[in-house]
Formats: C-alpha cells, structure tokens, sequence
C-alpha cells in the first residue's frame, strides 16, 4: 500500500511538472508577436540529453595537424554534434567570433538526420523539424557573435523562406543585410520542374548593422581597362587607347603626336619601329577620326614598356598600362547577385578529388565563393567559425586568404562524424590544404597554419556546485587551449599546463591545492621573450582569484576557472518545452 502511494505522488508531481511547463508555454505565445514564423518544435534527442550532461571537449593530439608552416595560434576542428559544440563554446567564445558561414541541409529528403533518421520528402513534420533543428542552433549561434559580427548562410529554395524568417527572429529584420542569389550552375539544372535552375541563396545578417562593416572585391585588371578611366586608376577607357579627346584632338591639330605603332605578332611587344614583317600597324584612328596619340614618338619609344596591346592580330588596341601596385589595385562592393566561374559546384567537386582522390563527397562549395564570402566578412585577424563544416572548404578558404594577405584569421570547424566524415574527409582536406600534399601528387603550396582536433565529451550534471567545480577543472585545460587559441603544448602535467599562443604564453594550474611559488618558477622557465602572461588558477570563488594567491603570478594576468566557464555551462542547459513533457521523441 505504500508503494503504491509512493508512485501516486510521484505521478501527481510529474503532471504538476507538466502542466507547469505547459502554461509557461502558453503565457510565451501569448506574448509573441501574431506576425511572423510559427511551427512544431519537435524534441531532438542531442539536446533532451544536455539536461543531465554537460558537454565538455576532449583534446585528441594524435590528430592534431602541425603543417608545414605552424603557427601557435591554431585553428580547430570539433568532432561532435554541433549543437552540444555550440554549448562548449558558450564557454570559451562568447561574443568572440566575428564571421559564421554555414551551409546547413537544404532539407531536400535524407539529407537532414533528425533523432537518427533521416527526414524524408513525405515527412508531415519535415519543414518543423528542420526548423526546430536550426532555430536551437542558431540560437547559440546569435550569442557567440561579436558586436560588429556577420553570419553568412548557403541555403536553396527548399527553405529560403522559412529561413529568412527564423533569421529575423534571432537576429532582428533590422540586422538583415542581403539575399543574394548566387550563381552555381550557369547552365542551369535541366531536371527541374518550368525553369533550370541555376542558383542558390546566400543570406547575410549582422549582430548590429551600425557597427558591422563589409570589405570590397579586388577589380580584375580586364575589367579595369573595359569599365574605368584614367583619372581613377591609371588606365585608359576601352576604344579610347592613347587617343586623346577634345577640340585639340585630332591630327591636324597635333601632327606631331600623329605616327604608327607597332606590335609584334604576340602582342606582347609594343613599340614605335617595325621589327619584323608580320608587326601590326596601329594609327591613333577611332570611328574613321584620325586623332592624335597623347605622347610625341620620341616619348612613346622611351616608355614602351608601358603600353600594353589587347586584341588578336593584326586588330589590336593600345593601353597604357599604370599597373597599381599590389595590394592597390581598385576595389568596389560586391554586387548583390554573386557570380563568378569559379563559383560553380563542378568546380568544388573537382578540387577535393584533387586533394583528396576519389572520396565521395556530395555537392561540396566552391573554394573561390567562400575565399570572396568570408574576404569580404572578415579582416586578417578574424575568428571564424563554421558549425556545418562538411567537407572543410571553410578552412582551406581561411588559410588562402591568410597566405594571400599574411593574416592571423582563426577558424573553427564543427562536424559530426556521420558517414565519417569528419576523420575521412574533412580531417584529410584541412591536413592537404596546410602540407600541400594532395591526391593528385602535383606540387602545391602549402598554406600557413596548424589545426587542433577535439572530440565532444560530457560530465554529470550535479546540484552540488563544488561537485561540479572539481568535474569541470578536469576538463578546462582544453577549453583554455581553445579559448586563447593556443595550438603548442610545452609541458602538461597534473598541476600545470604550459601552452603557447600568438605572441602570449597561457599557463592553466587546475589542481585544488598547487604550490603556487613553485608552479610560477616553472612557468616562468616556459615564457618566451616578448609574450604577454596569463594564468588560469582554480578558485573555489565565484568572485575571482584571492589577492593574495594572484600575488604569486608577478607579472601575469590572472584569471580565475573553472567559475566563468561552469556559469556559462550552466546557463545554456535547455529547458523542458510544451512538445517534450513525455521525454521522448516523435
């Protein structure tokens, strides 16, 4: 009989658990706005368990990837579920990243796996589960952006609409900054329904439009002499050459600047003397005008190195070439329908065969979109994170434009290993792009950089603070490593971890009751010239460090662990919702 009273109680106490979380549910549709986007938000196992677990990463080396041209500042890639890696960097990147590209399933059928199976076409629940799917993500995504941060998003029209709605919500209509169609298959898909179809999306927000700020695409030098004037950038108008305009501009009145130019069969030699029978002959004549070049004969001779013919022989036009120096060439914004030939998914797909043979990796982008997408989002000290990372073209775009400007950008990839993935694609195209050593066994550049390899782990979550305290201090040395960007381990022993960082030197001291004096001597033997200091030291205080104890780092920035981390942890546990009072999944 008292057993029975027992499981009573217990079951009255989980439908008060119920009904509670029900009516907050109700009150919070009560309060949203009657316009906007509306949908079941379906339960996800990878988030029904962060309730009672933790995420944490744990540090793999032996995947680590040192490259031909290291750097302590390394970027990441995260082997886990991108949601449970989203909770981890709450605790290290909080508001610290500055470009997010994704290219999230297109929920097309079997390309989104929800619960362990994939979600199908005939699914009635198909948009609310990619959308509950998304909007979780995105989420964390919105607080891990820097003030002056931009998200970048490839998506097709299975779910542009709905997106671009969701995106509102998180990140505010106001913060919205472009659809920009983008041109991937120029000859269109001849298996579509009415129109081939030759273009995806690519949707562009910003944390805060007023601080936010967009770079310019580099002018090619083609379209420098087809579009642009002298007067701007050196170059003389097409169809003008070295004719000049204006009431002084013909022959007659300047027969001095009236003479023949030659040009060698290439085109590669301009000058004012014939040098072989098969030279073209070029006069200063436009539209049946004779006009006058802008140099006496005697000028042009000396400067001949400085005219450029464009054309085919024997039809060649004259330019002055005002070459702008590197890094100065003209510049101006990108137009609002991206299209380039590099841009197509044919040539995604033959670059990682190139580095990687025959694997197969379906529809991967184009390297030369995400190079223009994540140049124009971002500057050389950026950190980007990409938590759909796929086949890795994210990072290989990072390194380029690191190696085309000598720049410091951070990334950080994010995948599961579905399919392995992870370990037999995206692993081995990051591990290409930084040794050069590819598929093809053709010589290529490597480019600069190391990568750092976690796998997502959990701990119990506890009531108890200080339980969890000690659980976590086992585990902060990598999420230290992470959070300053620290890619070389000096030494790591149970009290004290050494690491090296661009330009600073990171000491992690998580043990309960280190000798302080002893540790700092050890540190201090690590320090390399010229590095800035810091020292996490574990505290039981959620108040930072005891003076007293900072007092034994002379000359190190001190900072307290794991309560900050723990705090940040905590906060994003997810909360029981209106659909997922039974705990199960649909």
């Amino acid at each position: 009989m008292v057993k029975k009273t027992e499981e009573n109680d217990d079951n009255q106490e989980q439908r008060v658990k119920e009904l509670e979380t029900i009516r907050k549910r109700l009150a919070e549709l009560e309060r949203e706005q009657s316009l906007g986007l509306v949908w079941r938000d379906i339960p996800e196992d990878v988030e029904t368990r962060l309730r009672d677990e933790m995420p944490v990463l744990i540090h793999e080396p032996d995947l680590d990837i040192p490259g031909k041209i290291p750097s302590d500042q390394s970027h990441v890639l995260i082997e886990g579920d991108n949601l449970h890696a989203l909770h981890v960097l709450q605790a290290t990147h909080r508001s610290a990243i500055d470009v997010i590209y994704i290219d999230p399933p297109y929920n097309r059928g079997k390309d989104l796996m929800y619960n362990d199976k994939f979600v199908d076409k005939e699914d009635e629940f198909r948009h609310s589960k990619w959308l509950s799917f998304m909007s979780k993500r995105l989420s964390l995504a919105a607080t891990l952006l820097s003030s002056q941060g931009i998200l970048i998003v490839s998506i097709d029209d299975n779910e542009q609409a709905r997106l671009k709605l969701l995106l509102d919500q998180h990140f505010g209509e106001s913060n919205f900054v472009a659809c920009l169609p983008t041109v991937m298959n120029l000859k269109g898909n001849q298996d579509e329904f009415g129109f081939a179809g030759t273009h995806e999306y690519t949707l562009v927000y910003a944390k805060d439009k007023s601080l936010a700020s967009f770079g310019q695409f580099d002018v090619d030098e083609e379209t420098v002499m087809d579009e642009w004037q002298e007067d701007e950038f050196g170059w003389w108008k097409k169809g003008a050459g070295l004719k000049a305009t204006g009431e002084d501009g013909s022959r007659k009145k300047r027969p001095n600047l009236w003479y023949p130019l030659f040009v060698s069969k290439d085109g590669l030699h301009v000058s004012t003397e014939r040098a072989t029978k098969t030279d073209a002959e070029i006069w200063p004549i436009t539209d049946r005008k004779e006009m006058r070049w802008r140099w006496e004969k005697a000028t042009a001779a000396a400067r001949s190195g400085d005219l450029i013919a464009v054309g085919s022989h024997p039809d060649w036009t004259i330019y002055k070439k005002q070459r702008p120096e590197l890094g100065e060439m003209p510049q101006r914004k990108p137009k609002s329908l991206l299209y380039k030939a590099g841009y197509s998914t044919t040539n995604g797909t033959n670059l990682l065969k190139r580095m990687l043979g025959e694997r197969a990796f379906p529809n991967p982008k184009p390297l030369d979109l995400l190079v223009d997408l994540i140049g124009i989002a971002s500057n050389p000290t950026s950190t980007v994170l990409d938590f759909f990372a796929g086949s890795g073209t994210t990072a290989q775009a990072v390194v380029t434009l690191n190696a085309r400007d000598s720049g410091n950008r951070r990334c950080i990839l994010i995948t599961n290993n579905e399919s392995k993935i992870c370990r037999e694609v995206t692993h081995p195209r990051v591990n290409a792009a930084l040794t050069g050593k590819w598929a093809d066994k053709e010589k290529h550049d490597p480019l600069p950089g190391s990568m750092s390899f976690y796998a997502t782990g959990f701990i119990k979550r506890s009531k108890s603070p200080d339980r969890m305290r000690t659980e976590i201090a086992k585990h902060t040395v990598d999420l230290i490593a992470l959070k300053e960007g620290a890619g070389t381990t000096v030494s790591r022993t149970t009290d004290l971890t050494v690491l090296h960082g661009l330009s600073k030197t990171i000491a992690v001291v998580p043990g309960l009751d280190p000798d302080h004096v002893k540790l700092h001597a050890n540190a201090e033997k690590k320090v390399r010239e010229g590095d800035n200091k810091v020292v996490y030291l574990f505290t039981w205080s959620n108040q930072g460090v005891e003076e007293e104890t900072a007092g034994l780092w002379p000359g190190w920035v001190v900072e307290p662990l794991p309560s900050e981390m723990l705090a940040a942890l905590r906060r994003s546990a997810p909360s029981p919702r209106l659909f997922d009072v039974d705990g199960g999944s649909r």
